[in-house]
């Protein structure tokens, strides 16, 4: 991986949280403005992706990021914050 990047934990909660209230639910996740939400069994751990890059908040948020390139990261860093500042 590349060098470390930021992404703004609390920002990544906030959307998911909005997502799992405001967005529709199906088998794979919440749907939510072009995200897709979802958490492992014990809901410990959250998964927030585009569809291009996958963000993974683990317990004590911990984070890893899997993208290809850094265009893609800074397009889903942008959404991110996009959704976190909308009124729904």
């Amino acid at each position: 991986m590349e060098k470390e990047h930021k992404i703004d934990v609390k920002q990544a909660l906030r959307v998911f949280d909005k997502a799992t209230r405001e967005g529709e639910k199906r088998d794979d996740g919440w749907h939510y403005r072009g995200l897709t939400c979802s958490t492992d069994f014990d809901g410990y751990t959250v998964f927030i992706s585009d569809g291009r890059v996958q963000l993974t908040v683990f317990f004590h948020n911990k984070y890893s990021v899997d993208y290809r390139n850094p265009l893609e990261l800074q397009d889903f860093v942008d959404l991110l914050a996009k959704v976190d500042r909308s009124d729904s």
